[in-house]
């Protein structure tokens, strides 16, 4: 039987690059959301997101095809059940990089899901990788810094807690609670 990993986290903690160096591992697979955000120039449909228009996203909802669903920054996100169900039978551990709300979600629905909070060392770093990062208008970064205080109350929900200062430190931290070797 697989296992469910959320990793949470605010934006800019670097959830998406520790996703990317933990799924080199043969076991690990990520999870694809689907949300109503538009594209970032570097993201494709299907690999990185499904981009699907605020009426597709509800109709997955009605039809029941979403483990967990939530609003982020006026976005919509959601994890597809399919691809979760079938990472379980298939002996994998399978990454859910979302935000809190989901993750309290997917935790009610799988109780033994193992789950991460990625913190920033501190608020100046979060900020300075959101504007390294370029992809986010000015208006929508502090959205996003307003919402990592929110977020940062609920970090003691969830199974650990890491902090992101040092990449590979990060990483491995992680694959020894994942009993990666």
């Amino acid at each position: 039987m697989g296992k469910i990993v959320i990793i949470s986290g605010p934006s800019g903690s670097g959830k998406t690059t520790v996703c990317k160096l933990l799924e080199k591992d043969q076991h690990v697979k990520k999870s694809v959301s689907a949300t109503t955000r538009p594209p970032r120039h570097n993201e494709k449909n299907g690999e990185s997101y499904y981009f699907v228009s605020a009426a597709e996203f509800e109709d997955m909802i009605q039809r029941k095809e979403l483990a967990e669903y939530a609003t982020y920054c006026g976005y919509c996100y959601g994890t597809p059940v399919k691809a979760l169900k079938e990472a379980l039978k298939n002996e994998i551990l399978y990454l859910l990089e979302i935000e809190v709300q989901g993750a309290l979600q997917i935790k009610e629905k799988f109780p033994e899901a193992i789950s991460i909070f990625l913190l920033p060392p501190d608020k100046n770093t979060l900020g300075q990788r959101l504007i390294k990062r370029n992809t986010n208008k000015e208006d929508d970064m502090l959205l996003r810094l307003e919402t990592a205080d929110k977020e940062l109350e609920f970090k003691d929900r969830y199974d650990y807690t890491v902090v992101n200062d040092d990449l590979d430190a990060t990483v491995n931290t992680i694959r020894k609670i994942l009993n990666l070797g």
